[in-house]
């Protein structure tokens, strides 16, 4: 195993775990901790605050009724985002084929559902990135909120897309390799593929979880305590 490809695969997914949950912990506590000036809401008291955080959530309404081209190009990058992590999930644990096989679908079913799925996603979720970038690049209203984190992110995003879809239409890699990879971190001794464009993958993934606690990407947990104070009872 080459000195690189050891520190990709075998040390920092370790520390960008540590950092991940220490960041998290750090974030929400100081949320947890933020001074409220007042029993304020902007939404009726009668709203069911569950479900009105969980509609935000999902459907992004407050987006749609202020910008439904941004709510549509955001909303279809984050639900395909959603399913691509549900085909990581696949590819790490084989979770998602045992309950798809204890429904009766057979392995070359599963795996002719995943290569069709999972290809239709990555080129979407490309598509809907790169649009949002040339949104903030050509919208003078986006331009004027953005700032170097704002790309920074998008562009990191956009480059584990494009090396993961590189990966699946690119010469074959076996996903088998990638399961051994992940089981091996857990018992502390990695066997890392020797690949050098699944290396540039993980490494790109491995910076965006140590920097998604200290960026605007953690909106996707942040919603969930604000919209719980703006929509109060």
């Amino acid at each position: 195993m080459s000195t690189y490809a050891f520190i990709v695969g075998g040390v920092l997914p370790g520390i960008a775990a540590l950092t991940f949950i220490i960041g998290m912990t750090y974030r929400f506590r100081v949320w947890s901790r933020t001074v409220q000036p007042g029993k304020m809401t902007l939404f009726p008291a009668s709203d069911n605050t569950i479900k009105a955080v969980l509609a935000e959530a999902v459907f992004f309404p407050g987006l749609f009724r202020g910008d439904r081209v941004l709510w549509m190009f955001a909303w279809i990058f984050h639900a395909t985002l959603a399913l691509v992590f549900l085909g990581h999930l696949r590819v790490f644990t084989g979770l998602v084929d045992r309950i798809l096989a204890a429904m009766g679908l057979s392995a070359d079913a599963i795996a002719a559902m995943s290569n069709t799925v999972g290809g239709i996603a990555g080129v979407v979720l490309l598509a809907t990135g790169i649009m949002l970038l040339i949104r903030r690049v050509t919208l003078q209203r986006a331009k004027e909120i953005s700032g170097l984190p704002d790309f920074f992110a998008l562009l990191l995003i956009i480059a584990i897309i494009l090396t993961g879809n590189m990966m699946r239409f690119g010469p074959h890699f076996e996903l088998e390799q990638t399961r051994v990879w992940a089981r091996s971190l857990i018992t502390f001794s990695p066997a890392v593929p020797q690949n050098g464009l699944f290396l540039t993958h993980a490494l790109l993934a491995i910076v965006l979880i140590m920097y998604i606690p200290f960026s605007k990407i953690l909106h996707f947990g942040g919603i969930f305590f604000t919209q719980s104070l703006i929509k109060r009872r």
